[in-house]
């Protein structure tokens, strides 16, 4: 290819030489031929593999009968440099030199010459001049093209990045163009790490902060730049409890609910608590601990009451406030526990309500809403064609909506039939449909959960998406299919189980309502319980709100406990081999509810409670059928049952409303 490249130039220098013979007197003429250019030399500098543009034009006057431009016929052409003549005269003419093919250069010094000649046309006269040029082709390649840091407003510490440099001998300058952004280094030559350090503290208002760190090669002067971006996110108040439902009949009592709250960032902003609902008494207890007590006396009688709780700053207004909804169901009645039959659900078309005394179920193609405590069907709602299967129910940690699917079955032109997906948002207080005709994650959504205050869809792929299921984050590096997660809500972490491996994986997280990522994930630990045999698989868990302790279901361990850095296996909490734990459930007051059976006994299905001590304060028998699924009401007084018969199809499916033992 070189040797091609060569003849093209060859060629090409011939015909130059002879287009730009002007002839302009005779051979008798008695002049003395000269020439003379404005430049002796002329240097170029490229970086590798980039394509150039750089051409230098120079002035040359003479006296004869026309120019010749070319390489000497001591010099090789080269293939990166090309030139030609214009505004050529009888006495004066420009000549371009351009850079050619530099990016097919490997990094390096280059030098050739130039030959400006002017001659008669029986070359009896001749005068020369030459210009040396010089091609530097540089290498300063770097492993990124641009830093992005992330912190909240107000954090003094950040995490400090590099940028690799990799460069044949170059020579190098590094610096910045902003105060707050610093380099470890300033200068170096060949391969080179910078660390570069930004520092978040002068800033007062949350937003995206540009820099560029400018990479300069220290012969030619030529420059790169890699782009910096600082995004302050915005402070938010969050809480372990977005949304309470409190309770009192005459035989369950739920009327006292403690909240931790906290806030985004390294610093703890003072809070204050409002609210106008008379019936609620706001206590704080410490300074990240709220207790809200309900008086049944003041609130309206046999009936649902609805208030506000609003979190926010003393004295500092950049902090997002929160809002946390509060209800409040008073009822003089005495509810027992009831069976609601027939009744076929599947297993992930039952959902408790956060806020409110309700759980709701997807029937066919309806969504039915039903009283927890009196059974009563409060509404139901057509929420898909009716050729269709609503399932998949997720709700929203503060009861605002409901994300749904439905199977949709269509008879095409031949016969045939064919199914395809409809997903659905479904806000709650005023029962309106919104279908989501936008998703793109990859796999079917698990649930909606907080992340610094703010809340986005996670599925069995780990892929965290908005609530129009459009993907915003995924790290697919460590990515694997689970339908096991759960969230630390006062920690802010996550924790899923890798059913393959028999492992937990915790993330942290953190959102950015300004950064280049909505928000990211990183992986931390990964680990398996000791005890777990080979071949041994976790069919279920959950997490404390402070991560410190992991309740599971799995042949020989049944709790973890979790001091930040180092997980313990504690092995089982229930000594009896006879007993099989089928559900386990997390109550709102962050105490594990363990559904379980004992083959040997006659008493059937039942339900332990723990304490945060791994102590049995309660069981409750069932006194029903084997469920299949299973939800706790939010004030934690009823577990649900679902009861689907498809393995006995001569039962009725059923759902079990129960009474929790106190």
């Amino acid at each position: 290819m070189k040797g091609q490249i060569h003849h093209i130039f060859y060629a090409f220098i011939i015909m130059s030489m002879a287009l730009l013979l002007q002839s302009c007197g005779s051979s008798s003429d008695d002049r003395v031929f000269s020439i003379s250019a404005d430049t002796s030399s002329a240097s170029f500098s490229n970086e590798v593999a980039q394509e150039s543009s750089d051409s230098v034009a120079i002035k040359v006057n003479f006296v004869g009968d026309g120019i010749l431009v070319g390489f000497p016929p001591e010099t090789s052409p080269v293939p990166w440099l090309t030139y030609r003549a214009e505004n050529v005269t009888d006495s004066s003419a420009t000549i371009h030199l351009e850079v050619i093919n530099a990016n097919r250069l490997p990094p390096d010094s280059y030098q050739t010459k130039i030959r400006i000649a002017t001659t008669n046309n029986d070359a009896t006269k001749f005068a020369e001049t030459e210009v040396d040029v010089s091609l530097l082709v540089w290498q300063l390649t770097t492993d990124t093209d641009k830093l992005n840091y992330s912190a909240t407003l107000g954090d003094s510490e950040l995490a400090s990045q590099t940028i690799s440099i990799t460069s044949k001998q170059n020579d190098w300058l590094a610096s910045t163009d902003a105060n707050w952004l610093t380099l470890d280094t300033h200068s170096g030559s060949g391969d080179g790490v910078i660390t570069v350090s930004a520092d978040p503290t002068g800033f007062v208002e949350s937003g995206v902060q540009s820099a560029k760190v400018i990479l300069t090669e220290a012969t030619s002067g030529d420059s790169k730049t890699i782009d910096v971006d600082l995004a302050l996110d915005n402070i938010y108040f969050y809480t372990d409890k977005p949304s309470i439902a409190l309770s009192k009949t005459m035989t369950v009592s739920s009327l006292d609910e403690t909240i931790t709250i906290k806030n985004v960032g390294e610093n703890q902003y003072p809070w204050q608590a409002a609210t106008d609902a008379p019936w609620l008494t706001l206590t704080p207890i410490s300074a990240t601990q709220l207790r809200i007590q309900a008086d049944s006396d003041i609130a309206a009688s046999n009936a649902i009451s609805h208030a506000e709780i609003n979190i926010s700053a003393v004295d500092d207004m950049a902090v997002m406030a929160q809002t946390i909804q509060v209800s409040l169901f008073n009822s003089e009645q005495e509810f027992s526990n009831q069976v609601l039959e027939p009744l076929n659900v599947a297993d992930d078309a039952m959902v408790s309500s956060p806020n409110m005394p309700y759980f709701y179920i997807a029937h066919k193609h309806n969504l039915l809403t039903y009283h927890q405590y009196s059974g009563e069907l409060i509404s139901t709602l057509a929420v898909s064609p009716e050729n269709s299967l609503l399932e998949q129910l997720i709700i929203h940690p503060t009861g605002e909506y409901l994300l749904a699917k439905a199977l949709v079955t269509t008879t095409t032109e031949n016969g045939s039939t064919k199914e395809t997906i409809h997903r659905y948002r479904i806000t709650l207080a005023d029962n309106s449909i919104t279908e989501i005709t936008d998703a793109n994650i990859q796999l079917e959504p698990l649930a909606i959960i907080p992340i610094s205050g703010r809340y986005y869809v996670i599925t069995q792929a780990l892929e965290f998406a908005n609530e129009n299921l459009q993907r915003l984050f995924w790290d697919g590096a460590n990515a694997f299919v689970t339908s096991n997660i759960d969230i630390a809500k006062q920690a802010n972490t996550l924790f899923a189980l890798n059913p393959n491996a028999g492992t937990f994986n915790r993330y942290t997280m953190q959102a950015n309502d300004f950064g280049e990522l909505a928000l990211t994930a990183e992986l931390t630990h990964e680990y398996r319980p000791e005890s777990l045999a080979e071949g041994q698989v976790i069919r279920d868990f959950t997490v404390s709100n402070d991560e410190s302790q992991l309740y599971l279901i799995s042949d020989n361990s049944e709790w973890l406990s979790f001091d930040g850095s180092n997980f313990t296996d504690n092995g089982l909490l229930e000594s009896n081999e006879n007993v099989v734990s089928l559900f386990i459930v997390k109550s709102n007051d962050d105490l594990p509810h363990y559904v379980r059976i004992d083959p040997s006994v006659a008493d059937g299905f039942y339900v332990d409670k723990y304490d945060n001590q791994q102590m049995i304060t309660s069981t409750t028998l069932t006194q029903g059928r084997q469920p299949s699924s299973v939800q706790l009401t939010q004030d934690g007084q009823r577990i649900i049952l679902n009861v689907n018969s498809a393995a006995t199809p001569e039962l009725d499916s059923r759902v079990e409303l129960v009474n929790i033992e106190p």
